[in-house]
């Protein structure tokens, strides 16, 4: 019983450490970040969609700056879905492994996010990054 608890809270701190990765800012950016002009307001899918980015662990893997992620296991969204549509965007959380972006190999993404998301939870998330790229 106590090496089960030991192993549960072992996990728990792991959890906890992950998320909070996620979110560090490194302070090099802090000057030009404080220069920036000021973001217009998010819409409100926006916002729900970056409840779902945050809720789904994204920015432990990926670069995006309007998530204020700096993760270097997976692409820069910013970078990798300039200029692309909704549709490609929705694809490539639901079916990771349908096109890899340049310079990643496939594979690396989990491929049930389709599964575990709420169709309405998706639609906020591709919103929230969509509107991160189009920035």
């Amino acid at each position: 019983m106590r090496a089960a608890t030991a192993v549960a809270g072992a996990l728990a701190c792991a959890a906890a450490a992950m998320a909070a990765a996620a979110f560090v800012v490194g302070d090099d950016e802090g000057e030009r970040a404080a220069s920036a002009p000021e973001p217009a307001p998010a819409s409100a899918a926006a916002r729900d969609g970056k409840a779902v980015w945050v809720a789904n662990g994204c920015g432990s893997c990926h670069t995006f700056l309007p998530a204020n992620a700096r993760a270097t296991f997976g692409p820069n969204l910013a970078a990798t879905l300039e200029g692309m549509p909704a549709s490609y965007i929705r694809e490539s959380i639901v079916n990771p492994g349908a096109v890899a972006a340049a310079g990643w190999e496939g594979g690396m993404m989990p491929e049930d996010f389709g599964a575990r998301i709420r169709p309405e939870e998706l639609d906020a998330l591709v919103e929230f990054i969509r509107s991160g790229v189009r920035d």
